[in-house]
């Protein structure tokens, strides 16, 4: 009997095998809220990484805040302003526009960022100078006030998300504790809602779970982690076979405390584009 029938065979099957550059291929689920999470899209796709977005959930600016507008009849009391988030930015941004004889007290108060949010803030408020700690966490906030001789007793106002039917993460208690420590005194201000997202957002979250549609989850805060864990526990479903990528430190550090295991973690989290390289690079070392 001839052979290259059999070798032709053979060779077919070869093809339809997988490669194994395919088989590593990085298939995410976003789980950022809308506005970061399309940030955060168009960074994965500029490394080939294929992407599904759930926002696991809600940030809004609260329209009629008391607590903010009482804050900025407060405000030249302050000597320090603290934004945890580009949404504090937006939701003070919106609440000064309404009182905008409160841009006075802006010239004698300092106010902090971090990361790529330090630009927002110039932009939004047209400003020149902002606080920014070498650290892109609020942390980085904190280290970079302790270096300030003068920084005992200085009033400073956390703007801060509302967390609203979720378990509240780690990150903003222990921001404030932190400034505490530094011997400041700390307002909190709800600045804006977090929430969980919307039910079909949360099924379509499971459906991409259950059918192993994608590879990875992608946490950018501790917030998300609470509601896809909330999400996946409601559906009966594990995320063991998935690969956990994580912005930054912090929300690694959250992740494990709720017993994932963390695979992926950007070490330059000033910017989306340090994540997704984070993410290219541990797929890259596994072809």
């Amino acid at each position: 009997m001839p052979l290259y029938p059999i070798i032709l065979v053979a060779i077919s099957c070869l093809y339809c095998q997988p490669t194994r550059s395919q088989s590593v291929t990085p298939r995410v689920i976003i789980t950022a809220p809308q506005g970061y999470a399309q940030r955060l899209e168009k960074a994965l796709q500029e490394k080939d990484i294929a992407t599904y977005s759930c926002p696991m959930i809600e940030t809004k600016v609260l329209p009629e805040e008391a607590k903010m507008n009482q804050f900025l009849k407060e405000m030249q009391n302050y000597d320090y302003i603290a934004f945890s988030s580009r949404k504090a930015i937006e939701s003070f941004s919106i609440a000064l526009a309404k009182h905008p004889e409160a841009k006075l007290y802006l010239q004698q108060i300092t106010l902090c960022a971090i990361g790529k949010d330090a630009e927002y803030l110039k932009k939004e408020l047209e400003i020149s100078d902002v606080l920014l700690p070498d650290e892109a966490s609020p942390m980085g906030i904190v280290a970079i006030l302790k270096t300030r001789p003068d920084i005992s007793g200085k009033r400073i106002a956390v703007l801060v998300p509302w967390v609203k039917d979720i378990p509240e993460p780690d990150v903003v208690p222990d921001f404030m504790r932190a400034l505490e420590a530094i011997q400041m005194q700390v307002t909190r201000i709800d600045a804006y809602t977090t929430c969980a997202s919307e039910e079909n957002i949360q099924n379509r979250f499971a459906e991409l779970i259950r059918t192993k549609t994608a590879s990875c989850l992608v946490f950018t805060s501790g917030a998300e982690i609470e509601v896809a864990l909330q999400t996946c526990k409601k559906h009966h479903l594990s995320t063991d076979s998935l690969e956990i990528a994580c912005f930054g430190p912090y929300t690694a550090a959250y992740a494990r405390k709720k017993g994932l295991k963390v695979s992926i973690v950007a070490q330059d989290f000033s910017a989306f584009t340090g994540l997704a390289t984070a993410i290219h690079q541990y797929y890259q070392n596994k072809k």
